[in-house]
């Protein structure tokens, strides 16, 4: 009798916990990352956003996008008071915080320089003693991260990066390459600015969530990943922009 009690005392807790998930909304945070995400009239837009709804929206999961800039985002998962973070990349000090999807799209991390620039990168040692631009709160990945040989100048938007090289108070500025190209051609900049070939690194981007929290919903959101990328709609989606933008 006792068994019996404690097994539908069990299906019962889980009911309730399966209930209580899709009961409400997974509240996601977006940033600026243009064309990947982007805060366009008061709403969510691009590539990014685009794919994480599409997900969402395939594995049946009530969800609401809020903007908020990087930092303040990452603090707010991290914390437990929003849910998930994209786009977000993975490194060892973030684990004990976050729980990751499955990757979602490749950001090659290149260098912008000014078109005059003689500056050659193949590794972290060209950069000794060069002024590099970082995004405050970003990752570069841990070795880049770690370096103190070089000297990092930090702001809080890419643009800000883009015109210091144009100025010549930078040396180079490490970006998403559609990122950079993006704003740079927004700000009428790409014409003073050239993109080195070697990539600092192709960096996996993710849904980062509030760690211990969210295990089903990643389960669910994966199994949709997977299945947008073995059908090509991923693809889909960025080749269409890259096409339409001529990148």
């Amino acid at each position: 009798m006792k068994n019996k009690s404690a097994f539908f005392i069990l299906v019962l807790v889980l009911t309730l916990f399966y209930t209580d998930l899709y009961a409400r909304k997974i509240e996601l945070i977006y940033v600026n990352f243009p064309p990947y995400e982007d805060h366009v009239n008061g709403k969510p837009a691009g590539i990014l956003v685009r794919i994480v709804e599409q997900a969402f929206k395939r594995a049946d999961i009530a969800y609401r996008l809020t903007f908020f800039p990087f930092k303040r985002g990452y603090n707010l998962v991290k914390d437990g008071k929003y849910d998930g973070l994209f786009n977000f990349y993975k490194i060892e000090k973030r684990l004990a915080y976050f729980d990751y999807s499955t990757p979602i799209i490749k950001n090659p991390l290149v260098f912008f320089v000014r078109k005059d620039s003689t500056l050659r990168y193949q590794s972290l040692d060209d950069l000794k003693g060069k002024k590099i631009g970082v995004m405050i709160g970003y990752t570069y990945g841990s070795k880049f991260d770690d370096d103190e040989n070089i000297i990092k100048d930090a702001a809080a938007e890419h643009v800000h990066h883009l015109r210091k090289l144009v100025l010549g108070r930078l040396d180079a500025y490490p970006c998403d390459k559609m990122v950079g190209i993006y704003i740079a051609r927004k700000e009428g900049l790409m014409g003073e600015l050239k993109i080195l070939p070697v990539p600092l690194k192709i960096m996996n981007g993710y849904i980062g969530f509030t760690k211990g929290r969210h295990t089903l919903v990643i389960k669910k959101i994966n199994q949709q990943i997977k299945y947008m990328k073995n059908n090509g709609e991923i693809n889909q989606i960025i080749n269409n922009y890259i096409i339409r933008n001529k990148f």
